[in-house]
């Protein structure tokens, strides 16, 4: 029973190092825009272009990512993707996916929003991501501001 017990536990090591090389490091996400979809009474749907970097020097193909997006604090929108794209080494790409919010939240965000879009508009997305050399989703969280003045770039980090 215990040879039983030490394979598996040996199998299953080899299994969890056998996903990304060793010197890999997980795709970073940011958001690069937002644009308004569908537009009901207790539910929104956005667009939200996620800037996608492959920082490996091997490619990698993202099967499926999922997300929550904060804005200037508080809970904006939630969003899922199972679009395979395909990111070749030391590339960066710009990913559509739709996103939901509720309206209670949307109204929340409006209050707060005149006085910063001048500055930019501090957000935060994190997640997970799946690719095709892993087994295990990769978690992603990334700070940022998105607009304002010409000094503060779309997607900037903070």
């Amino acid at each position: 029973m215990l040879q039983r017990l030490l394979m598996l536990v040996l199998v299953l090591g080899l299994a969890a190092c056998s996903g990304l090389p060793r010197n890999a490091v997980a795709p970073k996400l940011s958001v690069a825009d937002v644009r308004l979809g569908q537009f009901d009474l207790f539910e929104q749907r956005f667009d939200v272009g996620l800037k996608v970097e492959n920082p490996n020097d091997f490619g990698l193909t993202i099967e499926a990512l999922e997300f929550e997006l904060d804005v200037n604090g508080r809970p904006f929108a939630r969003g899922v993707s199972h679009e395979a794209t395909r990111l070749a080494a030391a590339a960066t790409t710009v990913v559509r996916v739709d996103a939901v919010t509720q309206s209670n939240d949307l109204i929340r965000q409006f209050k707060t929003l005149p006085g910063m879009l001048k500055d930019g508009v501090p957000y935060r997305i994190r997640g997970r991501v799946k690719t095709d050399r892993s087994p295990l989703w990769l978690p992603f969280d990334h700070a940022g501001i998105y607009g304002g003045k010409e000094g503060h770039p779309a997607g900037r980090a903070i």
